[in-house]
Protein backbone atom coordinates (compact mmCIF):
# COMPACT_ATOMS: atom_id res chain seq x y z
CA UNK A 1 0.00 0.00 0.00
CA UNK A 2 2.98 2.13 0.75
CA UNK A 3 4.76 1.63 -2.52
CA UNK A 4 0.80 2.80 -4.76
CA UNK A 5 1.45 6.07 -3.13
CA UNK A 6 4.79 6.73 -3.11
CA UNK A 7 4.81 5.48 -7.08
CA UNK A 8 1.01 7.69 -7.79
CA UNK A 9 1.87 9.94 -10.65
CA UNK A 10 -1.46 11.79 -9.23
CA UNK A 11 -0.23 12.16 -5.91
CA UNK A 12 2.95 13.68 -6.65
CA UNK A 13 1.79 16.13 -9.07
CA UNK A 14 -0.46 17.19 -6.59
CA UNK A 15 2.22 17.32 -4.29
CA UNK A 16 4.73 19.55 -6.28
CA UNK A 17 1.11 21.82 -7.32
CA UNK A 18 0.57 22.28 -3.25
CA UNK A 19 3.99 22.70 -2.25
CA UNK A 20 5.70 24.56 -4.90
CA UNK A 21 6.73 28.15 -3.32
CA UNK A 22 7.36 30.74 -5.85
CA UNK A 23 10.88 33.39 -4.88
CA UNK A 24 11.92 36.25 -6.35
CA UNK A 25 15.68 35.60 -7.36
CA UNK A 26 18.17 35.84 -4.88
CA UNK A 27 20.99 36.95 -6.73
CA UNK A 28 19.90 40.26 -7.34
CA UNK A 29 18.67 41.49 -3.98
CA UNK A 30 19.98 44.15 -1.90
CA UNK A 31 21.04 41.51 0.42
CA UNK A 32 22.98 39.69 -1.71
CA UNK A 33 24.87 42.95 -3.21
CA UNK A 34 25.31 44.01 0.14
CA UNK A 35 27.39 41.03 1.16
CA UNK A 36 29.19 41.14 -1.87
CA UNK A 37 30.43 44.62 -1.10
CA UNK A 38 30.97 44.41 2.66
CA UNK A 39 32.93 41.25 1.77
CA UNK A 40 34.80 43.74 -0.88
CA UNK A 41 35.57 46.25 1.47
CA UNK A 42 37.16 43.21 3.55
CA UNK A 43 38.82 42.07 0.87
CA UNK A 44 40.43 45.27 -0.18
CA UNK A 45 41.57 46.35 3.07
CA UNK A 46 44.50 46.18 5.59
CA UNK A 47 44.52 44.58 8.54
CA UNK A 48 43.82 47.21 10.81
CA UNK A 49 40.70 48.17 8.43
CA UNK A 50 39.67 44.51 8.75
CA UNK A 51 39.49 44.30 12.27
CA UNK A 52 37.46 47.63 12.23
CA UNK A 53 34.69 46.59 9.81
CA UNK A 54 34.38 43.33 11.97
CA UNK A 55 34.45 45.19 15.39
CA UNK A 56 31.50 47.13 13.42
CA UNK A 57 29.55 43.97 12.52
CA UNK A 58 30.24 42.61 16.46
CA UNK A 59 28.30 46.43 17.70
CA UNK A 60 25.31 45.56 15.03
CA UNK A 61 25.08 42.37 15.98
CA UNK A 62 25.29 43.17 19.88
CA UNK A 63 22.89 45.82 18.97
CA UNK A 64 20.26 43.43 17.52
CA UNK A 65 21.08 40.30 19.40
CA UNK A 66 21.74 41.71 22.80
CA UNK A 67 18.33 43.12 24.24
CA UNK A 68 16.55 40.20 22.36
CA UNK A 69 18.79 37.62 24.33
CA UNK A 70 18.21 39.40 27.77
CA UNK A 71 14.76 39.60 27.09
CA UNK A 72 14.34 35.95 26.20
CA UNK A 73 16.47 34.57 29.05
CA UNK A 74 14.08 36.42 31.53
CA UNK A 75 11.09 34.98 30.23
CA UNK A 76 12.56 31.33 29.58
CA UNK A 77 13.63 31.71 33.73
CA UNK A 78 10.37 33.00 34.45
CA UNK A 79 9.16 30.48 32.78
CA UNK A 80 11.28 27.73 34.36
CA UNK A 81 10.74 28.61 37.94
CA UNK A 82 7.33 29.06 38.30
CA UNK A 83 6.74 25.47 35.85
CA UNK A 84 9.89 23.39 36.30
CA UNK A 85 8.45 20.41 34.01
CA UNK A 86 8.22 23.11 31.24
CA UNK A 87 11.90 23.28 30.79
CA UNK A 88 12.11 19.66 29.67
CA UNK A 89 9.32 20.43 27.24
CA UNK A 90 11.03 23.78 25.89
CA UNK A 91 13.88 21.89 25.33
CA UNK A 92 12.66 19.20 23.87
CA UNK A 93 10.82 21.80 21.05
CA UNK A 94 14.05 23.86 21.10
CA UNK A 95 15.98 20.90 19.58
CA UNK A 96 12.94 19.84 17.00
CA UNK A 97 13.47 23.45 15.32
CA UNK A 98 16.91 23.59 15.41
CA UNK A 99 16.69 19.84 13.51
CA UNK A 100 16.08 21.48 10.10
CA UNK A 101 19.27 24.32 10.43
CA UNK A 102 21.77 21.27 11.38
CA UNK A 103 20.97 20.57 8.06
CA UNK A 104 21.74 23.38 6.49
CA UNK A 105 24.17 24.90 8.58
CA UNK A 106 27.77 23.20 6.79
CA UNK A 107 27.14 24.96 3.80
CA UNK A 108 26.66 28.00 5.80
CA UNK A 109 29.58 27.92 8.04
CA UNK A 110 31.54 26.65 4.53
CA UNK A 111 30.50 30.18 3.12
CA UNK A 112 30.68 32.04 6.92
CA UNK A 113 34.45 30.74 7.01
CA UNK A 114 34.90 31.94 3.40
CA UNK A 115 34.01 35.09 4.00
CA UNK A 116 36.24 35.96 6.57
CA UNK A 117 39.11 33.32 6.14
CA UNK A 118 40.20 34.40 2.04
CA UNK A 119 40.43 38.28 3.30
CA UNK A 120 42.53 37.40 6.23
CA UNK A 121 44.88 35.30 4.07
CA UNK A 122 44.94 38.20 1.45
CA UNK A 123 45.74 40.64 4.36
CA UNK A 124 48.67 38.05 5.64
CA UNK A 125 49.71 37.63 2.14
CA UNK A 126 50.26 41.38 1.35
CA UNK A 127 52.10 42.25 4.83
CA UNK A 128 54.55 39.79 3.89
CA UNK A 129 55.08 40.70 0.18
CA UNK A 130 55.26 44.36 0.40
CA UNK A 131 54.87 46.91 -2.24
CA UNK A 132 52.69 44.73 -4.51
CA UNK A 133 51.06 45.75 -7.27
CA UNK A 134 47.59 47.71 -6.88
CA UNK A 135 46.30 45.76 -10.15
CA UNK A 136 47.73 42.32 -8.25
CA UNK A 137 45.68 43.53 -5.22
CA UNK A 138 42.38 44.36 -7.34
CA UNK A 139 42.35 40.93 -9.06
CA UNK A 140 42.26 39.32 -5.88
CA UNK A 141 39.27 41.01 -4.78
CA UNK A 142 37.48 40.71 -8.32
CA UNK A 143 38.57 36.30 -7.98
CA UNK A 144 37.46 36.14 -4.25
CA UNK A 145 34.25 38.05 -4.88
CA UNK A 146 33.39 35.57 -8.03
CA UNK A 147 34.24 33.04 -5.67
CA UNK A 148 32.14 34.49 -2.64
CA UNK A 149 29.31 34.98 -5.70
CA UNK A 150 29.23 31.10 -6.44
CA UNK A 151 29.28 29.72 -2.83
CA UNK A 152 25.88 32.27 -2.42
CA UNK A 153 24.06 30.79 -5.45
CA UNK A 154 25.06 27.59 -4.27
CA UNK A 155 23.06 28.76 -0.97
CA UNK A 156 20.37 30.02 -2.51
CA UNK A 157 19.70 26.70 -4.78
CA UNK A 158 19.99 24.72 -1.37
CA UNK A 159 16.87 27.31 -0.21
CA UNK A 160 18.58 30.30 1.77
CA UNK A 161 17.55 33.74 1.71
CA UNK A 162 19.96 36.37 1.07
CA UNK A 163 18.34 38.95 3.67
CA UNK A 164 18.77 35.72 6.65
CA UNK A 165 21.92 34.49 4.89
CA UNK A 166 23.33 38.27 4.99
CA UNK A 167 22.45 38.50 8.93
CA UNK A 168 24.00 35.22 9.83
CA UNK A 169 27.49 35.51 7.87
CA UNK A 170 27.55 39.31 9.66
CA UNK A 171 26.81 37.91 13.07
CA UNK A 172 29.58 35.25 12.96
CA UNK A 173 32.32 37.20 14.49
CA UNK A 174 29.32 38.19 17.67
CA UNK A 175 28.63 34.60 18.25
CA UNK A 176 32.66 33.74 18.18
CA UNK A 177 32.67 36.41 21.18
CA UNK A 178 30.19 35.30 22.63
CA UNK A 179 31.17 31.25 22.98
CA UNK A 180 34.96 32.53 23.79
CA UNK A 181 34.13 35.24 26.49
CA UNK A 182 32.67 33.41 29.07
CA UNK A 183 35.53 30.72 28.90
CA UNK A 184 37.67 34.02 29.26
CA UNK A 185 35.92 35.03 32.54
CA UNK A 186 35.90 31.91 34.10
CA UNK A 187 39.33 31.22 34.03
CA UNK A 188 40.13 34.69 34.47
CA UNK A 189 38.32 34.60 38.03
CA UNK A 190 40.02 30.97 38.79
CA UNK A 191 43.18 32.54 38.44
CA UNK A 192 42.76 35.28 40.50
CA UNK A 193 41.33 33.03 43.67
CA UNK A 194 44.40 31.02 43.42
CA UNK A 195 46.85 33.83 43.41
CA UNK A 196 44.70 34.87 46.78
Amino acid sequence: MKNYFEQSDFLKSAIRKNVTIQRKPQVNTLWHWLLLILFGLLAYGTMTQQILLIVLFIAIAAIVKGPLMILWAAVYSMLIAFFPPLGIVLSILFFLVNLGTVAKSWRISLTSAYFYLVPLIGAIIRTIVKNEPDYLVMLFVVASMIGLHFLLNWLYQNNSLSRSLTWTIISVPYAILIMILPARFHRFKTNKKLKL
